[in-house]
């Protein structure tokens, strides 16, 4: 039978199950008072032996088709509980989905929720595994649940808390479910808990809220988290916040036992690279980009020195010229440690062609497809990436319909054709797209999109009709949810005013990066209030190197912004490379979160910005979600 078409189903009979726990739960009948006579000795041939149950899952299945309804349910719901204990999980959804779960009585009906909460979640149903544990009283207060039973519900509950995005409750869950295990078995959850707090949205101030003063071991992980996710100047400087962390929080669990990026550093440190070459076209056509990149990776590096710290020994090369591999050569004859470069993509596919190679490179380009491992990291900024995760945002955000406007630029294809796959991907759907080749066509394309024409055109009809002076009102279209936007700064500016020209204002935008150049000139930058964006954490978070760089290069306040920040990035990864293919945190950078995928790409997590007043403000300061569809699955549960 295909369980899966039935969890829907069972589901909602399961809920009808659980809202008789209230019938179940009223209070005690009271009872006769027996007066016992001093001399009173009871039959023992009157004295009945307690049932003796089999303990394994197959003789209690056995014996359940010789019992009564009830406790034939009963009988059955245990022989799951067994089956999920030793992992047949087919066997568990067999039985779980023939279950009657109208004939269980008391503690069982929250036994078979949590099982079938856990069969929806593996199913891919988390919305409806979340519905189901909303309504159980909390596992810690059912009073005849077994210790196998509190860790299989508080399991249970954090694995559903997670898949739903509620990352602070299922870290709480995780840290109830500690005293509840050990050996491998707690290690795992202590992977899983760090898991959880890396997901956790502005994780410091979360740590400094009042209501979290009782909850010393949560507040110790957000605030190891916030360890990990900041950017320090220096290797040295990241392990020094780390072992104040270890000195402030002796009893946490995670003190002895650092998660896997923060307890390699001293072997980083140790083991870091004492000369770096730099593989750059510094002349030529692609001057610009390889000057800026350099200046970037300098001035970490300074700013590394001024920290009192220790850094590599720096060799540059000018790649404009000449075959790339003569140079990687040279860089190794010299002593190089770690080569950082090349620029150019058919200079990067042809480094990774080139064997042996004898140490690791990170190149600065992406080959576009080609496989390279850890030997050979790949660090571009791709604009795919952006797309991909607009997407998901507006997804998560709860906007289904989406209208996108993209300049006209092989950019602006490329993030809006990945938008449109992944949007569509996770069940979105495109209503329209349209395309603009100048500033001036945009306010045209709003009022097509909006189909602003068709509502003058059946006005006009019902004036001709009617034979009247009809008052009249345009109306937009109601099928769309928000505006997916790639365009430069000029044309942006153009689209808000469109909007709310043609009835639209309050449709919500998300762009892409191209949407904000750094300006702080809010006469300029006012009319992109209120459109939410995608960007590097140079542009958004603020920053001393960033002022440092603008400072001395006034170029990286513009277009190449982006260039300085890769550099940064790059001096900072140097170090990192081995640590990399490990995942964890991922390292916080300039340019966004880098994580190694298994293609020897760098996956960047960029972060989000709403314009206010001119001014970027990261949005999970100023955005409320918006919930605009009227989903049950999302909108029954209640928050923990």
């Amino acid at each position: 039978m295909n369980t899966s078409i039935l969890r829907p189903l069972v589901a909602m009979a399961a809920l009808g199950a659980v809202a008789l726990i209230a019938a179940g739960c009223a209070g005690p009948a009271t009872e006769p008072v027996v007066t016992e006579r001093p001399d009173y000795r009871p039959d023992p041939v009157r004295v009945q032996p307690p049932i003796r149950e089999p303990d394994d899952p197959a003789g209690l299945l056995r014996e359940a088709r010789r019992a009564g309804p009830e406790r034939a349910a009963a009988l059955e719901l245990r022989a799951a509980m067994l089956y999920e204990h030793q992992g047949e999980y087919d066997r568990v959804a067999e039985i779980v989905s023939a279950l009657a779960p109208e004939r269980l009585r008391g503690s069982d009906r929250h036994r078979f929720a949590l099982l079938d909460a856990r069969m929806l979640l593996d199913e891919g149903h988390p919305e409806y595994a979340w519905v189901l544990l909303s309504r159980l009283p909390d596992w810690r207060y059912i009073s005849d649940f077994n210790r196998e039973e509190r860790q299989f519900a508080a399991s249970v509950k954090a694995r559903v808390l997670a898949a739903n995005g509620r990352w602070l409750s299922a870290l709480r869950e995780y840290i109830l479910l500690d005293d509840l295990t050990t050996g491998a078995a707690r290690d795992a959850n202590h992977r899983s808990a760090w898991e959880a707090a890396l997901r956790v949205d502005q994780p410091a101030a979360t740590a400094a809220r009042a209501d979290l003063a009782r909850e010393p071991i949560l507040r110790g992980w957000l605030e190891l988290v916030t360890i990990a996710r900041s950017h320090y100047p220096s290797l040295e400087a990241q392990l020094d916040a780390v072992m104040l962390w270890q000195r402030r929080w002796e009893d946490h669990p995670a003190a002895q036992d650092l998660p896997p990026g923060l307890a390699r550093l001293p072997e980083l440190i140790a083991l870091r690279p004492s000369r770096v070459a730099l593989l750059l076209p510094l002349s030529g056509p692609m001057a610009s980009a390889g000057n800026a990149l350099r200046d970037g990776f300098m001035a970490a590096h300074f700013a590394a020195l001024a920290n009192g710290n220790s850094a590599p020994g720096i060799m540059v090369f000018d790649t404009a010229g000449g075959d790339v591999t003569r140079y990687y050569m040279e860089a190794v004859d010299q002593g190089a440690d770690v080569v950082v470069g090349p620029l150019a993509r058919d200079a990067v596919r042809d480094l990774v062609m080139f064997q042996p190679r004898e140490v690791p490179v990170l190149a600065l380009n992406s080959t576009g497809g080609m496989d390279t491992g850890p030997t050979l990291i790949q660090f571009g900024l791709i604009p795919e990436d952006e797309g991909i995760q607009m997407a998901e945002r507006a997804h998560a955000d709860g906007l289904r319909r989406a209208l996108i406007l993209s300049a006209q630029e092989a950019w602006a294809d490329r993030v809006m054709n990945s938008f449109e796959a992944r949007f569509v991907e996770l069940g979105g759907k495109v209503v329209e797209r349209r395309a603009f080749s100048a500033t001036g066509q945009i306010t045209q394309n709003v009022a097509e999109s909006l189909l602003i024409s068709e509502s003058e055109s059946r006005a006009s009809e019902m004036r001709r009709v009617l034979a009247s002076n009809l008052e009249f009102e345009p109306r937009r279209r109601q099928d769309l949810d928000f505006v997916a936007m790639a365009a430069e700064p000029v044309s942006a500016r153009a689209l808000k005013p469109a909007l709310a020209y043609h009835f639209a204002g309050d449709l919500p935008v998300y762009a892409s990066s191209h949407m904000y150049d750094g300006s702080t000139d809010r006469r300029v930058t006012s009319e992109l209030d209120g459109i939410r964006f995608i960007d590097m954490p140079w542009r958004i978070a603020p920053n001393s190197l960033r002022y440092g760089v603008e400072q001395a290069w006034p170029d990286a306040r513009g277009n190449a912004a982006s260039f300085y920040a890769m550099g940064a990035d790059a001096w900072h990864l140097q170090g990192r490379l081995s640590l990399l293919a490990e995942g964890g945190a991922g390292f916080p950078g300039l340019t966004g979160t880098l994580r190694l995928g298994a293609d020897g790409r760098l996956q960047r997590e960029l972060s989000w910005a709403v314009l206010h007043n001119g001014l970027p403000v990261p949005l999970e300061v100023m955005a409320a979600p918006l919930a605009r569809v009227s989903d049950p699955r999302s909108t029954a549960s209640a928050s923990p």
